[in-house]
This record gives structure tokens, C-alpha cells and sequence, in this order.
């Protein structure tokens, strides 16, 4: 029988068995592992649907799309595909916002935690002889060692995971949460008891900062040189939503000129990074390599719901994650 779909997979760790959905709507899959945009354009031509993760899809393989209704996300950052370009052209994009939104705050909590109780560093001294040469004195070489109780938090992007980090929060008995995030209305803040800032007042009151902002054109670079300036010596930023929303070159000099206290990041600009990265370098640095999205359900949810999506468009129903031009937290 012939297929009456072609699904493209341009990227993404599927397997076979994870395609029954798109079998019984009559779907052909073909499967690749390919971030080469001349590859993409020539696998995508006749595809009805495309799932990616990280494959580039951008204007000029989205105009050479003849039959295509739906490309799906397989994540929930889209600044890989041209939105716009799709939207003229009639096509959906889709992604998958809610399948890691624990994951991703309790992740954040991890690494505001790991930092302000220097977490990494106590560890080293613990395997390294620093403790037995230190003996009882060992956490004066720690410090500064600090607690969230009565700490003003920053949260940039106050979406599904920024309301979830500030949930967690303030089971710490922290301060004050501030928030920047254009697109949310007050009254979401004030029933959440945070404070609705712009993004200057955030970056200047906080003594913590944490990113959990999509990646758009307006978001790109959003914490720049200027806006680093702006904070306290003693304060530190976490980041688990893209690397290119902070400026990493400006983050690394603020860092080696002790400007601020600190970065605890699961993303980077580039990922992974060389290794003549200076952020690898900073030690008032804690990395994770892009893993705050991870556990078994979310990796297992993320397939599932990327490969129900394409099927629901391709059935005629409405997607239920469209994604629309207007950026916001995630």
C-alpha cells in the first residue's frame, strides 16, 4: 500500500518503534541524523511533515518545501526555523514546550544551590588533599559560601519553567523574586506574589539571576556588557534556556575581572564548547553540558508528544502548540 505521508526526521534520537502513531495515519518515515543544510534541502523537497531538534531550517529550505503542512520541534527552543518564512508559505511549526518543565526548574534549583553553597568546589577540596591539609578550617577556603534565605531573586522569562523556578523559590524563604518578562501580565505576578521590573531594575536589585527566556531575535544577546555592568559584585547568574541570550564574551570578562560573583550555566554560545573556550577557564564557573532537560519521562515525552503533533496535523485537527510570532518566557 502506498504511504499516504512522507515524514522527514532531519535530527533527533527516535526509535523505530516510537513511529506506530505515524504508521497508522499511513505514514512513510525516513529517518537521518544530518545538520547539513544542502542535505536537508534535498531530504525535506516532497516531505509532508519534518521533525527536527537542532537541524537548521531556514528560509531557502522552507521555500523548496512543495508539499509540506507541519514541521514540529522536537524541543522546546525553535530559533532554528524560520518562522515567518513558514507562516507565508502556509506551513505550521510546532514545538514541544511542556515535556521537561520540572526537569528544567529543578535543574535551575540545582545549580542556584550548587553555587551559592559552592557545591563544586567542596567537592574538589574533598578529593584533591585540600581538606586534609585544611583540616577544620577547610570552609574559610570555600567562601564566599551563602544562603538563599532573604536573597532578592532575578527571573528573565516568566513563562511555564519561570513560574516553576519561582514556585521552588520560595519554599527558600527568599526575599523578593523580581521578574522581566514583556509579554506577562501583571496580574499573573502579583497573584504569584512576585514583582513585575523592567529588565535594568532586575539586573541592579538581584542577587541571584536566572535565565529561563526563549531564544528570539529580541532576546539574543539580551544580557549584554551594559546590562552585566548593572550587577551587584557579590551576585551570580544561572542560565538553562539558550546560550546565545547571554553575551558570552562580555560574561567571561565580567567573570575574570571578578565584576561578578559567578555563572552557573547549562547552556553555552557554542555546544559543545573547543576546549581554548575562556569560559572553561573562569573557575567561578559551573558547567553542565545542556542536560537540564533530562530525565526518562521527558526524553520519553519529548518523542512521544513531536510525534503525536505531526500526526494531528497531518489528520486535519489543530496542533497544540502553534508557536507564534510573539516571544516570551519559556
Amino acid at each position: 500500500m502506498d504511504s499516504k505521508f512522507e515524514v522527514v526526521i532531519a535530527d533527533g534520537d527516535f526509535a523505530p518503534d516510537e513511529f506506530e502513531v505515524l504508521r497508522k495515519i499511513g505514514a512513510n518515515v525516513l529517518k537521518f541524523q544530518t545538520h547539513d543544510p544542502e542535505q536537508i534541502l534535498k531530504i525535506t523537497r516532497t516531505a509532508h511533515a519534518i521533525i527536527c531538534v537542532y537541524a537548521p531550517i531556514d528560509a531557502r529550505i522552507i521555500n523548496n518545501l512543495e508539499r509540506a503542512r507541519v514541521i514540529v520541534v522536537c524541543g522546546m527552543g525553535y530559533d532554528n526555523v524560520d518562522v515567518p518564512a513558514a507562516s507565508e508559505k502556509g506551513i505550521v511549526v510546532c514545538n514541544v514546550p511542556d515535556y521537561m518543565t520540572f526537569e528544567v526548574a529543578e535543574h535551575t534549583m540545582a545549580l542556584i544551590l550548587a553555587m551559592a553553597r559552592r557545591v563544586t568546589w567542596g567537592d574538589r577540596f574533598a578529593r584533591d588533599g585540600s581538606w586534609r591539609k585544611y583540616g577544620a578550617s577547610t570552609w574559610r577556603r570555600l567562601m564566599p559560601i551563602t544562603h538563599l534565605d532573604g536573597k532578592i531573586i532575578g527571573i528573565v522569562g516568566f513563562g511555564r519553567i519561570g513560574r516553576q523556578v519561582a514556585e521552588r523559590l520560595q519554599a527558600f524563604q527568599v526575599g523578593k523574586i523580581l521578574v522581566y518578562d514583556p509579554f506577562v501580565p501583571s496580574s499573573i505576578c502579583s497573584r504569584m506574589g512576585v514583582e513585575l521590573v523592567d529588565l535594568p531594575e532586575l539586573m541592579n536589585r538581584s542577587d541571584i539571576i536566572s535565565i529561563n527566556a526563549l531564544l528570539t531575535s529580541q532576546t539574543h544577546h539580551l544580557i549584554g556588557r551594559d546590562q552585566l555592568k548593572l550587577m551587584k559584585p557579590t551576585s551570580f547568574i544561572v542560565s538553562t534556556s539558550r546560550g546565545k541570550i547571554i553575551d558570552q564574551a562580555a560574561l567571561v570578562e565580567a567573570l575574570q575581572e571578578n565584576k561578578i560573583a559567578g555563572a552557573s550555566l547549562d547552556v553555552l554560545d557554542k555546544e559543545p564548547p573547543n576546549d581554548d573556550e575562556p569560559i572553561l577557564k573562569c573557575e567561578n564557573v559551573i558547567l553542565t553540558p545542556h542536560i537540564a532537560f533530562a530525565s526518562e519521562k521527558a526524553v520519553s515525552n519529548l518523542r512521544k508528544f513531536a510525534l503525536e503533533e505531526v500526526a494531528r496535523v497531518l489528520c486535519g485537527q489543530p496542533p497544540r502548540h502553534p508557536i507564534t510570532q510573539r516571544p516570551s518566557g519559556n
